[in-house]
């Protein structure tokens, strides 16, 4: 449901803008029960289960909505009848999400096809039953922006009219206002304008009356909110949450894991997601994918592959570029501990994340774990944007747009090429922990290097109990950050051979611009219970720094406290290794003296 909803979200977002979503899980007021009972549903449909899971809801003590919203996107605009659609008019947003079902995508490089996955929404709802409240950004010539509607999908039947005929429902069932005309009391049509809006303000959905306020909200009646769970006897089942933080949790974890991509620093402005959750009026803090392990691994794949890097998957019968993957590696971070619990995001990372140029993840490839139970990793897979290539993978998915599946297309060079990129990705993902695999260095790294890596996990950074951080929970590296600017925390990438010494190769990313900066990097020693400042040990040949290097061949002179201006980027340092230890590395940002 999440997956489609934010999807659709995506797709709308065409006004040079990413779309900001919404989600909220709030319990009706009793004023706000009585509005939807006696105005918007205020007549059930005569099918008695439709009309007894309404009711159900309607009664209860603690009847929930589960609101999705979207703002800064089209809206559903143009006609409200399938049936008459005006000479001309190509927008048919309102009925393809209202009316129709299988609606044909009608996005250039979009999440998918228009409509099928629209029936999780109902299945969400205990009454399947939601309400749309759109204000759209160029409606249909002559209608009001502003639409309020309400639709049920139950069972079909049968209804006597009294005059020796029956009426045939399908189980759809709409709120709204009475057609007019030949229609009058037949055909049920959306409130509009003013009338849309106070009945908006009276059941408390997010209020649209800013300029950029336009898209569209969905509240959704009686959510299930049962979590997937597994019983102590080790069967399938499921469980309601009677603690509401943790449907927040769960909603997060889904679209994080759904849809980071997406949710990137490095992600242009007019196909970022802003995410903000809020349970029972309490706003959850939604974490940077860039400081949420194991997705900061996927987040570095994505840029290499953002910046035309990584390896490119090719067919060679016929000749085609299929996309780019890229693989990142690294030792295993402690998860945030909203996440720790059992969930989607991985306890050790080895997998690749699929997905079309929309960036919004399809499925995940899963793969062989490291041999040094310390490290993961996880890759990334974006297809060609080349739109035969791009069709291909799209029209190889489902109706819930999970899978590559090259058997659902015709014998022809399309079914070839999605065959073939999850051939080349197995072999991939099958390389990934071979031996020789994590070997990665730059020149003068060798052979032997590598195999001491792997047998001697205590040179990668940060062992403890758990794991090492990645990265912090706010997307800092320290105390003293000045203004907007924040240093992630540092990544052990790989050891090295360099100029004749062994050494660790981490990296770092600076990112905000603000004040005159200075970089206080420090190595550290692994010991029992953690890690310990180098400098504060009476160790023969301690580590240090040695070399710093920035993008764009920008280079620092190397001291305890580095003024690096301005800089914003990511930096790669060199910490030499003494024998017998485990190195880790601290960075945090300092604001430079004025004088």
């Amino acid at each position: 449901m999440l997956r489609e909803a934010i999807q659709n979200s995506c797709d709308a977002a065409k006004l040079g803008t990413g779309p900001r979503i919404l989600i909220r899980l709030r319990t009706l007021t009793p004023d706000q029960v009585a509005v939807l009972r006696d105005q918007v549903l205020a007549e059930l449909p005569f099918i008695a289960s439709s009309a007894a899971a309404l009711t159900a809801f309607l009664g209860s003590n603690a009847p929930r909505v589960l609101e999705i919203c979207d703002f800064g996107t089209t809206g559903l605009g143009g006609p409200t009848r399938a049936d008459r659609i005006p000479a001309g008019i190509e927008r048919t947003d309102f009925i393809d999400f209202m009316r129709n079902v299988g609606t044909r995508r009608n996005t250039d490089l979009g999440g998918g096809t228009y409509g099928f996955g629209k029936a999780s929404l109902y299945r969400t709802s205990r009454c399947s039953t939601i309400l749309i409240d759109t204000l759209a950004h160029d409606p249909a010539p002559g209608a009001d922006s502003r639409r309020l509607m309400g639709c049920h999908l139950g069972e079909s039947g049968d209804r006597d009219e009294g005059d020796g005929f029956i009426s045939r429902y399908t189980g759809r069932h709409w709120w709204g206002v009475r057609g007019e005309g030949d229609d009058a009391g037949k055909v049920g049509e959306p409130a509009t304008g003013d009338a849309a809006r106070a009945l908006s303000q009276a059941l408390g959905a997010a209020p649209r009356d800013d300029p950029g306020a336009t898209g569209t909200s969905i509240l959704i009646l009686d959510p299930d909110l049962r979590l997937d769970a597994v019983d102590e006897d080790g069967g399938d089942g499921s469980t309601v949450s009677s603690d509401a933080s943790d449907i927040g949790v769960h909603i997060l974890e889904r679209a994080l894991w759904n849809f980071w991509p997406r949710m990137l620093e490095t992600t242009p402005d007019d196909r970022r997601v802003t995410l903000t959750v809020e349970i029972e009026g309490v706003t959850l803090e939604t974490p940077r994918p860039e400081h949420c392990p194991p997705l900061d691994l996927f987040a570095r794949a994505m840029n290499e592959i953002r910046a035309g890097k990584g390896r490119e998957i090719r067919s060679y019968r016929p000749q085609t570029f299929l996309g780019r993957l890229a693989i990142s590696r690294g030792v295993r971070a402690d998860r945030l501990p909203a996440f720790r619990a059992e969930g989607l995001l991985p306890k050790r990372s080895s997998c690749i994340a699929l997905m079309r140029p929309a960036e919004m993840v399809v499925c995940y490839m899963e793969g062989p774990v490291l041999p040094d139970e310390r490290t993961e990793w996880a890759g990334v897979f974006v297809t060609s944007d080349e739109k035969e290539v791009e069709e291909a993978f799209a029209s190889s998915e489902p109706a819930a747009h999970d899978v590559w599946d090259p058997s659902a297309l015709p014998k022809g060079p399309a079914r070839t090429w999605v065959k073939m990129a999850l051939v080349r990705l197995k072999e991939a993902v099958t390389e990934v922990a071979a031996p020789g695999a994590a070997s990665g260095g730059s020149e003068g790294s060798t052979g032997s290097v590598a195999a001491v890596a792997g047998m001697l996990g205590a040179f990668l950074a940060g062992v403890g109990a758990g794991g090492p951080s990645r990265g912090g929970g706010r997307g800092g590296g320290g105390g003293g950050t000045p203004g907007r600017r924040h240093v992630s925390q540092p990544t052990f990438e790989r050891l090295e051979m360099f100029k004749g010494e062994r050494t660790a190769l981490f990296t770092l990313t600076v990112s905000g611009r603000g004040a005159h900066t200075l970089l206080d990097l420090t190595p550290t020693i692994s010991m029992d219970g953690g890690d310990v400042a180098a400098a504060g040990l009476d160790v023969v040949n301690p580590p240090a720094v040695i070399e710093v290097e920035g993008d764009g061949d920008a280079s620092f002179q190397v001291q305890p406290l580095m003024d690096i201006g301005d800089f914003e980027g990511e930096l790669t340092i060199r910490v030499s290794v003494p024998d017998d230890c485990a190195v880790g590395l601290r960075a945090s940002l300092l604001a430079a003296d004025p004088a």
